[in-house]
């Protein structure tokens, strides 16, 4: 009894339809993780979901966090579903795939008579043409086998064998992705030009991961190129790692979609600010001044003050190539100075523009089953190819003075048709002579 319930069980989860409903569950939890923004704090979902204005009438802050779809690639709801897909999977590939290996590499003569449905071709031959029938099948790439007075030969077995490794693909590509979920961490870092840090600022973390303190890093420095139109094209940091005991061992410059890969680590770059401004006073006294960001529209600048016995200056930067414009305390346009160059004002009091004080915004997230991943896929879109390999049948079967030959095909029928014609054609030809 407990017997026939393990077998029920196998075959309900092995069930297409149920496998299917998972697969649209699993898409519907992903589209919905794309939509709602994950890992934010709840002050953010309560500014953007409020109860008072629910999206699409229902949708509020509570909702998201009592479901956990502010989370919801760790949620166990996605948990369960991958897991139910998965035993689908296997239950199928145990149940039904392997089982099929053995009958599709056994001798499948003919012992009864096909249905008018199943049969694509049929053809008759001459009993002296036999021998040259079995050899233009063999140089067709079909395995022969005779027995009594019948024979039987097929090809392509791999195409049938193929749905076998698209299951383990997809299994191992699931198990990845869960593993990866426990183990992988993604912290975002501003590190000021010049300055070393460690990994600190973790914003989602897995059970099992683990951040290493034993590397740290440092910008050396960082740079923006400018479209002719003065915007923004592309942003660059110069990185070096370095072990425990301060060496450097690895170095890079990297840019948008360009990451550094270290170890499973990957390190994108995002975005930059700016903090500061190192100034110079002519008496040789080195002083910094914040700057504050302004948006202005789709434009935006920094503005910082200098704190002068003369009077206070305010000073303008555009971008970071350094282009700035000084003001003096009445709004009146003083200079327009670059890095490297002095601010007068009207007293002829010098202030030496020395640096730009920048930060560069670092990504890091690690990920161990990265590779695992990419390669699950990749052997998944290898397979479902081989997956398409036509399985072709051919049956033979001794009749008097005449050999009745009979072929199926499960895809490419027309393909199939044009080849069994060829092998007939030949054989014939071959026969008489």
């Amino acid at each position: 009894m407990f017997r026939n319930r393990k077998i029920n069980v196998l075959k309900n989860l092995a069930n297409l339809q149920f496998a299917l409903v998972l697969l649209l569950v699993i898409e519907f939890l992903i589209s919905l993780g794309t939509f709602i923004e994950q890992n934010q704090s709840v002050n953010f979902y309560k500014e953007n979901y409020p109860e008072l204005y629910p999206m699409f009438g229902f949708l509020t802050w509570k909702i998201i966090i009592f479901l956990n779809w502010d989370k919801i690639y760790r949620s166990w709801s996605f948990f369960l579903v991958l897991f139910l897909f998965g035993s689908s999977l296997v239950a199928c590939t145990f149940t039904t795939q392997i089982p099929s290996i053995k009958a599709f590499k056994s001798w499948k003569f003919l012992t009864r008579k096909l249905m008018q449905s199943e049969v694509l071709v049929t053809e008759i031959l001459n009993l002296g043409t036999l021998n040259s029938f079995a050899f233009n099948v063999n140089i067709r790439h079909y395995h022969l086998f005779f027995q009594s007075q019948r024979g039987y030969a097929y090809a392509g077995l791999l195409g049938r064998i193929a749905p076998i490794f698209v299951h383990f693909s997809i299994i191992a590509a699931l198990f990845s992705f869960t593993l990866g979920l426990f183990v992988e961490y993604f912290a975002q870092e501003s590190l000021p030009r010049g300055e070393l840090g460690h990994i600190q600022n973790i914003l989602d973390s897995g059970t099992g991961s683990y951040v290493s303190q034993n590397v740290a890093y440092r910008v050396n420095n960082f740079w923006i190129t400018y479209t002719q139109n003065s915007k923004a094209d592309q942003f660059y940091s110069d990185l070096s790692l370095f072990d425990s005991k301060g060496n450097e061992f690895s170095r890079k410059i990297l840019f948008v979609n360009e990451p550094f890969v270290f170890e499973n680590i990957f390190i994108y770059q995002t975005d930059w600010e700016l903090f500061g401004l190192k100034l110079h006073v002519k008496e040789g006294q080195d002083f910094q001044i914040s700057l504050k960001r302004v948006n202005e529209g789709t434009n935006q600048f920094w503005l910082g003050f200098i704190p002068l016995d003369q009077g206070r200056q305010t000073i303008v930067l555009k971008n970071l190539r350094g282009d700035f414009v000084v003001y003096d305390e009445m709004g009146i346009l003083n200079n327009e100075v670059r890095i490297g160059y002095f601010i007068y004002d009207n007293r002829n009091f010098q202030v030496l523009v020395l640096d730009l004080i920048s930060s560069s915004g670092l990504q890091l997230k690690s990920d161990v089953s990265v590779n695992s991943v990419y390669f699950s896929f990749f052997f998944l879109i290898v397979s479902v190819y081989v997956s398409f390999v036509a399985y072709s049948q051919i049956w033979c079967v001794e009749s008097g003075i005449y050999v009745q030959l009979v072929g199926v095909a499960n895809r490419s029928v027309l393909f199939f048709q044009d080849d069994f014609r060829k092998i007939v054609k030949r054989s014939r030809i071959h026969g008489n002579q």
